[in-house]
């Protein structure tokens, strides 16, 4: 008798763990998504304008839902939405020239590896944050970031590079 109540015990326990295991657990994953109508194209950066897409530089990325909002994803991370303002103001970033003929001086000196590009100032407001950085659009299908997630106008002032790479349209 002492067995049976043992074999029907560890039984139970057998039973109640494989169907704890077998329970699909709830998702706690919140996906953020700009909401909003087409413009018909991304935000325009000086002369050029974006198209309403979504662009790659690795595992981030950004897709543009109108000409004011895109949605950014940071190495597969859960999906912001943000609200972008592309101002006039410029400065002279430095992009990298992989072919090493690039125009740049960097004090007094001529740097081949790196162009001088006029990039313009943007800010995306969203959550989690506000961030300041430059944009330079090499062309519709692609663009370059001095870097994604400044705090302030001034440390994106102070980083005068754009990223190594592009970010382009998929």
């Amino acid at each position: 008798m002492k067995n049976i109540i043992i074999r029907i015990i560890i039984s139970i326990v057998v039973i109640l763990v494989i169907s704890a295991c077998s329970e699909d657990e709830e998702s706690t994953t919140i996906t953020y998504t700009c909401t909003g109508s087409s413009s018909g194209s991304g935000p325009t950066i000086g002369g050029v304008t974006l198209k309403e897409a979504t662009y790659t530089q690795g595992t981030n990325s950004f897709t543009f839902v109108n000409s004011t909002s895109a949605n950014h994803v940071s190495s597969g991370q859960t999906p912001f939405c943000y609200t972008i303002d592309v101002t006039s103001t410029t400065a002279s970033i430095l992009k990298t020239n992989s072919a090493n003929t690039g125009n740049a001086t960097i004090g007094g000196q001529s740097v081949t590896g790196y162009d001088n590009v006029t990039a313009y100032y943007t800010i995306m407001t969203g959550a989690p944050a506000t961030y300041h950085m430059y944009i330079y659009a090499d062309n519709d299908s692609g663009f370059y970031l001095n870097a994604f997630g400044f705090t302030t106008k001034a440390r994106a002032d102070a980083y005068p590079y754009m990223t190594g790479s592009v970010y382009t349209k998929q």
